[in-house]
């Protein structure tokens, strides 16, 4: 499965996991770092069977076979003492967050195990005082601890898309300023994967900006996601499985518009048919890790933001009442003095009711209770606004009202570390992002450098090469050892040999054939091509704007000297007449489809114009080869090295461009 399990899913879960309630809890095992295995006899059925857990990621009943460790963790055996023999009695989704309870009895009270499917997971063991035994995974946040004898606390609440009322879906829209299947996803706690469904099914743009929706659009979002739901309240859930040539990829609860194209499958449980997602090869797990570590690392710093944000608003919230309840003090404070005196008589009285009673039937005390050391009173502001206000019925009036604003003080001393914490969350966050768009530029160009692997590869790419306007061949050397190679083993009777008139040029063979070893005649085009092909790819680039180059038949070339010569490696002799062309250097470099394979030539421009409908024209120039190679491999999707090789041997300047944004 290539989504994670939304709350949409864990509701049903939830309700799926119940028909185990009665069932008693047998052996527990820890099968890897983030597997757990529950094995429980199913009272139904008679059945021994498996909860198999996948920390933050799966959950499922199976009956497959496990290899067991033979000494299990320190978390089995502590899930072992507290739960072996223990009694499933119910099971609960967590608010409609992506928490799951197991309840299980024992003689001793109610244990609770906590599955936490968002951010890196985690599952914790809680004990019948709501105490945390051990979790799976010790965590920090802003406002939690997961730890061992910390009170388990579950993260702020999140949307209950279920309790909505279309005014309070439309407030929560509108202070959205992002688009339609964001807004759903984030705002509303739908995940990208429901949000998009909704989307699909209102037949709105999902892209669309939230501020440019109207009345009717925000109605017709509104309605299909209560019909939506309707399906997961009135328990009308039919799972599917959906399959990919034969393959399962996914379940959802019901048909999805998202999977209309795909094939379907009925099953009869959400949590069992889950099961079919346990088989993951090592590769894939390994895979799957690589590609979503990061962004695991966004989700929580997200998550944690939120967090931060909720505080923040909290905190404010509370400086606003403190300091509005320190003035109210001090607005009533006669009426607050003879309240805390009366009180002070009452507390000496041996008999108190009546003076308690006296106390609460006056019109400002709301509430009363000497055994609590609770006293609240209603009190008026200058706006005739009312307010509930805690007093110490032991303190002064001042005592109360300076109280009021030392706390708020205090709460504001919190409020700045709180807004620096969130600004270096926010920095993260930032960073993090970067770094996702780098990993995304990693895995395209992993991918492309695959696919450019099994692409089909010519003979004739070892070497500098292009294919005439007529389709011949044309080869040259890379150097030296190249030279020697392509006219050892590619000069035949038929071919014609070119070479630049300078030392520091390559070997140039013009083959009498084609890519599909159809023979070709030779034209004139075609040696005037090869020629520029020799000079543009020889030392003289660098040097001149013009240079000359020759051809000769193939019986001319030879590597035997006379007497007294020497000829170097790379080098050949040319006896007899050879045929001149003055060139002007300047190449074309640009895609080429051979054989429904783009290729990425470099060769003389007549050679382009009929073959290619996306190169650029060159000229020798200022601008260094690399940044040339850097910039034309962004324009040709293709690897800087690959456009390096279908370079000149040297600076250059683009003059023109063909199928190319400037």
């Amino acid at each position: 499965m290539n989504r994670n399990l939304s709350s949409f899913d864990i509701y049903v879960i939830a309700e799926n996991l119940r028909e185990l309630q009665g069932s008693y809890i047998d052996k527990i095992y820890q099968l890897s770092k983030n597997e757990i295995l529950i094995r429980f006899r199913n009272i139904k059925t008679n059945k021994k069977e498996n909860i198999f857990i996948r920390n933050g990621e799966l959950i499922c009943i199976t009956e497959k076979d496990f290899e067991t460790p033979k000494r299990p963790s320190v978390f089995a055996m502590t899930l072992r003492k507290y739960l072996q023999n223990g009694r499933i009695k119910d099971v609960k989704q967590h608010e409609f967050d992506r928490i799951l309870n197991i309840e299980i009895g024992k003689k001793d009270g109610t244990y609770t195990l906590v599955i936490e499917f968002f951010s890196d997971g985690n599952i914790i063991l809680v004990n019948p005082e709501g105490k945390i035994i051990l979790p799976f995974i010790r965590q920090t946040w802003a406002h939690r601890k997961i730890k061992g004898k910390e009170k388990y606390s579950p993260p702020p609440p999140q949307i209950n898309p279920f309790e909505l009322t279309f005014e309070k879906f439309k407030e929560i829209i509108k202070e959205s300023d992002k688009d339609i299947v964001r807004t759903l996803a984030v705002n509303l706690n739908l995940s990208g994967f429901i949000a998009e469904e909704i989307c699909r099914r209102t037949k709105i743009d999902k892209e669309k900006d939230i501020k440019n929706l109207n009345e009717k659009e925000l109605k017709t979002i509104f309605e299909t996601l209560t019909d939506f739901l309707k399906i997961f309240k009135n328990k009308k859930e039919k799972p599917i499985f959906v399959k990919k040539n034969d393959t399962i990829i996914d379940i959802v609860p019901f048909e999805f518009e998202i999977y209309k194209k795909y094939n379907l499958e009925k099953t009869d449980s959400l949590v069992r048919a889950l099961d079919n997602f346990i088989e993951k090869t090592k590769k894939e797990k390994k895979e799957e890790k690589e590609e979503s570590n990061v962004e695991k690392k966004l989700g929580k710093l997200n998550r944690q933001k939120k967090q931060q944000e909720e505080a923040i608003k909290k905190m404010e919230e509370q400086i606003v009442e403190e300091k509005k309840k320190g003035d109210l003090i001090y607005l009533h404070y006669n009426e607050i003095e003879k309240i805390l005196k009366d009180i002070q008589k009452i507390l000496d009285l041996k008999e108190k009711k009546d003076g308690i009673e006296k106390i609460r039937k006056m019109d400002i005390t709301k509430e009363f209770d000497i055994g609590k050391n609770s006293l609240i009173l209603n009190l008026k502001d200058t706006k005739n606004n009312f307010f509930d206000v805690k007093i110490s019925f032991r303190n002064s009036v001042s005592e109360n009202a300076e109280n009021a604003y030392d706390k708020n003080k205090k709460i504001k001393s919190k409020l700045n570390g709180a807004k620096k914490a969130l600004d270096k969350t926010n920095e993260k966050i930032k960073k993090t992002e970067k770094e996702i768009k780098k990993e995304e530029y990693k895995k395209e160009k992993k991918k492309k450098e695959i696919k450019d692997k099994k692409e089909k590869t010519f003979w004739f790419e070892r070497y500098r090469w292009f294919l005439s306007s007529d389709g011949n061949i044309v080869v040259a050397g890379k150097d030296a050892k190249t030279n020697d190679e392509v006219v050892k083993k590619y000069l035949d009777k038929g071919d014609r040999y070119a070479h630049a008139d300078i030392s520091g040029a390559p070997s140039v063979i013009i083959k009498r054939k084609d890519i599909h070893d159809n023979i070709i005649p030779i034209s004139d085009k075609t040696l005037e091509e090869a020629c520029i092909f020799a000079a543009s790819y020889s030392k003289a680039w660098k040097q001149f704007a013009e240079a000359e180059a020759y051809w000769v038949l193939p019986e001319q070339v030879s590597k035997t000297p006379q007497s007294g010569e020497f000829v170097p490696r790379g080098a050949f002799i040319i006896r007899g007449k050879r045929n001149y062309q003055r060139c002007k250097l300047e190449v074309a470099v640009g895609e080429n489809e051979i054989e429904d394979c783009k290729k990425i030539m470099g060769g003389p421009v007549e050679s382009f114009k009929d073959k290619s409908s996306k190169y650029v024209i060159l000229n020798p120039g200022p601008i260094k080869k690399n940044d040339i190679s850097k910039k034309l491999s962004k324009v040709f999707n293709a690897s800087v090295e690959t456009i390096s090789k279908a370079l000149p041997p040297g600076g250059a300047t683009i003059v023109e461009r063909f199928g190319v944004e400037k």
